[in-house]
């Protein structure tokens, strides 16, 4: 999902979650798990390396696809730091933080003018994807 971005966004977390919306390949990978996600047959686990970063920015989107509100989507991401045991002092080495998070959503306005355009432009989900999705985690 970064592979292409500049070395330092891979330490640089506000640069990380930029170029979760904006890095060259980002919305193409991140476009393909949800397309996944709305054409399993079942459940669907995903994951990256750390299971913080890329899965939470995955998660993120998919929850506020859903219509989940934001305050519950970025308690939900802020988990992280509870099960994964973070130094609330530094995020970075194994937690996360709520203003990479905002940085990620306010790329994707910023880019995209709105978060739903982000999500037809960008990830190119049609409105079918959207409620084969809505469909999904909700039957």
């Amino acid at each position: 999902m970064l592979g292409q971005s500049p070395i330092t966004t891979l330490v640089d977390m506000p640069a990380a979650y930029r170029a979760f919306v904006t890095g060259p390949g980002a919305n193409e990978a991140f476009s393909a798990v949800l397309h996944d996600i709305a054409a399993a047959d079942g459940a669907v686990m995903y994951h990256c390396s750390a299971g913080k970063d890329r899965a939470g920015w995955t998660t993120a989107v998919l929850l506020t696809v859903l219509g989940v509100p934001r305050d519950t989507v970025t308690a939900d991401y802020l988990l992280s730091n509870t099960y994964r045991g973070a130094d609330p002092e530094h995020p970075e080495l194994d937690g996360v933080d709520q203003a990479w998070l905002d940085i990620a959503f306010d790329t994707a306005v910023a880019t995209y003018g709105s978060f739903d355009a982000y999500v037809s432009e960008g990830l190119k989900l049609s409105e079918g994807d959207i409620a084969q999705l809505k469909s999904r985690p909700l039957d």
